[in-house]
């Protein structure tokens, strides 16, 4: 007996058909794709982070400059007047020591103190000092950059700009710096000196104090040559208003202003080696010429203004105020030559401090030592508390929600 036909058995294992090499082709290809995906991606974010690390470098090199720009501006570095102006800008190759110093920064050639690797493929910066562009106006404008590289309105305020740019990524930073003003106070006297030698006629007042602070002379009354001028002798019409006149020839060795006073003064001055104009001798400024050398100052001009008081700081030679102007502050002769006005013996030195025309005086007038003051013109020594008021220049500080970076960099 015989059953159904047989049906033919298929080798599906022996089929040549090539369906799973497809699909392991398409697989590899997905895979391969998303791995270039992932790499393309890894290769962008490794971009972005570069970028962002050289803009970051770029950012903490103009913070650098903008803050060693600010800390130059305190001190005798405040540009109070237009000679202490600083260069229109600031850079890699500035020598004026008003400007950051390029080695603490990154200089144009050779490492400097940020020596990061970015910084070491032509990173630049540069700063700008500007006033503000009114009294009082603290928000930054592009006008700004057409203002003086001083501070011309005279408010206490100043604009500095700073520019860093590493691998091609600038950032610009602004910041208002306010000068801050540290009250010092000063040992008061109309006048102090080795000697004193009124040459005009008459009984008319030239020197004008009262009780608080008399003239002080460091010499004694019966040396010829120590008070040379007209007293009361308890009539009316002294040339010293009231006749009061203290002698302290034990004292020339003693500074009247101390001498750390001085040195705070001195921080804050315009240093001048050669004899001004008036016009340059505003403020307090510092005179360093060599001894022998008299500076005579013929001029109509002020020196400095009321209620704006300045110190004139002489350290050697003498001073001639031969013009017409007014000095409303003080003063001071430091005498370091050592000049004797009244000696035991010899020719006495010329006076350190000379008026030989209708020059006022509205403060006071110090001459450290033994050298003495001499008015042979038509002058006046007005003894003024109010002139006698000083502040020197601390740190420059910076001004409450004015630092921000620029828009673009």
């Amino acid at each position: 007996m015989s059953g159904p036909p047989q049906r033919p058995v298929r080798r599906v294992a022996a089929g040549e058909a090539g369906s799973a090499l497809l699909v392991a082709v398409l697989v590899m290809a997905v895979i391969t794709t998303l791995g270039l995906a992932a790499l393309a991606m890894t290769d962008v974010q490794t971009d972005q982070s570069a970028v962002e690390r050289q803009r970051e470098s770029a950012f903490n090199l103009a913070e650098g400059a903008l803050q060693q720009q600010g800390f130059l501006l305190g001190g005798r570095g405040w540009p109070r007047t237009a000679a202490q102006a600083l260069p229109a800008s600031c850079g890699q190759t500035s020598t004026s020591a008003s400007c950051p110093t390029p080695e603490a920064l990154v200089p144009a050639s050779g490492p400097g103190a940020f020596d990061a690797p970015d910084y070491a493929q032509g990173a630049t910066w540069s700063t700008l000092v500007r006033d503000n562009t009114a009294v009082g106006q603290q928000a930054y404008t592009t006008a700004v950059l057409d203002r003086p590289s001083w501070d011309a309105n005279g408010d206490g305020f100043i604009w500095v700009r700073a520019t860093a740019t590493v691998r091609r990524r600038p950032r610009t930073l602004v910041a208002l710096l306010r000068r801050t003003a540290i009250p010092l106070l000063v040992p008061r006297a109309s006048l102090v000196a080795g000697a004193l030698d009124i040459g005009q006629n008459g009984q008319a007042s030239v020197i004008t104090t009262d009780a608080t602070a008399p003239p002080v002379l460091r010499c004694d009354d019966a040396t010829p040559g120590c008070s040379e001028y007209t007293g009361s002798r308890g009539k009316k019409g002294s040339q010293v208003s009231p006749d009061v006149v203290r002698y302290s020839p034990g004292d020339a060795g003693t500074p009247f202003v101390p001498l750390d006073t001085v040195a705070r003064l001195e921080e804050s001055a315009t240093v001048l080696t050669s004899c001004p104009t008036t016009a340059q001798a505003q403020g307090i400024v510092l005179l360093d010429v060599p001894d022998g050398v008299t500076c005579r100052f013929t001029g109509n001009g002020d020196f400095n203004a009321p209620g704006a008081p300045g110190i004139l700081i002489v350290r050697r030679g003498t001073v001639d105020f031969a013009g017409s102007g007014h000095f409303y502050g003080m003063v001071l002769h430091r005498n370091l030559a050592g000049r004797d006005a009244t000696p035991a013996s010899g020719t006495p030195s010329p006076p350190c401090v000379t008026v030989t025309g209708t020059f006022d005086v509205s403060g006071a007038v110090v001459v450290e030592g033994r050298c003495g003051y001499h008015d042979q013109g038509n002058g006046r020594l007005t003894f003024s508390p109010n002139d006698l008021n000083f502040s020197i220049t601390g740190v420059a500080g910076l001004v409450r929600n004015t630092w921000r970076e620029l828009d673009g960099s």
